[in-house]
C-alpha cells in the first residue's frame, strides 16, 4: 500500500513540474515569435478624424430623411421596435462611397438600405477633417431604430 501511494504521489509531483516547464516554454516561444515579426513603417495609421463626416443638415435630418423614404409596407411585418445600424464611408469630397447596415433583422437591414440610398442620392456631405483641417475620408457609424404602430 505504501508503494502505490509513493508511486501516486510521484506521478503527480513530475506532472505538477512538467506543467511549470511547459508554460514557461510557452512563454518563451511566444517572446521569441514577437521579437523576429517586423513592424512594417511604411503603412500609415489611419488619419484621426477630428470633425466627422456630417450630413447637410445633420445627421438627424439624415434619419428623418431615411424614415421618409423606408417602405412601410414592407416593414410593417417584420417586427414592433426594429434597429439598425448605418455605417456610411465618405469621401474628402462629401460623396458617398459606401452604406451598410447592420442590425439583427436582415429583411430590415435591406429596406434601411435601400432608403439610406435614396436619401443619398446627389447629396454631398460635409466631408470629415483631421487635427491639421485637412478633409479625410471617413467612417460614420449611425444608429437607426424603427417603430411600428
Amino acid at each position: 500500500m505504501k508503494q502505490i501511494i509513493l508511486i501516486l504521489a510521484l506521478f503527480t509531483f513530475n506532472f505538477i513540474l512538467s506543467q511549470k516547464k511547459d508554460s514557461k516554454n510557452e512563454t518563451k516561444i511566444a517572446d521569441r515569435y514577437q521579437t523576429t515579426q517586423p513592424q512594417d513603417q511604411s503603412v500609415p495609421p489611419p488619419p484621426r478624424v477630428t470633425f466627422p463626416a456630417q450630413f447637410p443638415d445633420g445627421n438627424k435630418a439624415f434619419l428623418k430623411k431615411i424614415d421618409q423614404n423606408i417602405n412601410k409596407e414592407n416593414v410593417k411585418t417584420l417586427g414592433k421596435n426594429l434597429s439598425t445600424e448605418i455605417i456610411l464611408k465618405i469621401d474628402q469630397q462629401g460623396n458617398v462611397l459606401n452604406i451598410s447596415t447592420y442590425g439583427k433583422n436582415e429583411n430590415f437591414n435591406k429596406e434601411v438600405k435601400i432608403a439610406a440610398t435614396k436619401s443619398t442620392q446627389n447629396i454631398i456631405w460635409t466631408a470629415g477633417k483631421n487635427n491639421q483641417g485637412e478633409k479625410v475620408i471617413d467612417i460614420v457609424k449611425i444608429p437607426y431604430r424603427f417603430k411600428n404602430l
